[in-house]
């Protein structure tokens, strides 16, 4: 049975919305830099290990535990983000599954709570439905998912592309 979560990046930051106060801010050109066209690994404890691939004209890929599908989606970078209470920050936002909603958080804070990030689609997340094995919430890298593939699954990473 497919399991169908709404997760995204935003989920990884509900733990560290308190952190965020204390954030130093980056420039929106290192933070596109930083995240177009790369495979990331983010891991925080509520969330586990998360696989997105932030691709050209603006796509979006994320392979989560507990999905068997690879969700697919949109990404920007928004340089005027503001927080409830008022306060602007650099965002990196997502929207997954046909949302019509973003869901913006801190760049910053996604810089944190990325464990490991290669350029291209390291999965080949963007030419894919299925999730290349169910992903397990412990800690992992790169290196350690790319063990883990089935040869019958064994992708080359695809090249970066022209991202914005």
């Amino acid at each position: 049975m497919a399991v169908r979560s709404r997760v995204c990046l935003s989920t990884v930051f509900v733990a560290l919305a308190v952190t965020y106060a204390h954030a130093q801010q980056i420039g929106e050109a290192e933070t596109r830099q930083f995240f177009s066209c790369r495979t990331i690994v983010t891991w925080t404890a509520p969330q586990g290990t998360q696989v997105s691939y932030l691709g050209a004209g603006g796509k979006a890929y994320l392979w989560a535990p507990g999905n068997d599908t690879v969700l697919s989606g949109n990404w920007r970078v928004d340089p005027r983000a503001t927080s409830r209470s008022g306060l602007a920050y650099l965002a990196v936002c997502v929207q997954y599954g046909g949302s019509t909603q973003w869901d913006c958080r801190p760049a910053e804070l996604l810089e944190r709570v990325t464990m490991d990030h290669a350029e291209g689609d390291v999965f080949a997340l963007a030419g894919r439905s299925a999730v290349p094995f169910p992903l397990a919430r412990d800690r992992s890298n790169i290196a350690m998912l790319q063990q883990r593939m089935p040869a019958s699954g064994a992708a080359p990473a695809q090249p970066a592309a022209k991202c914005e």
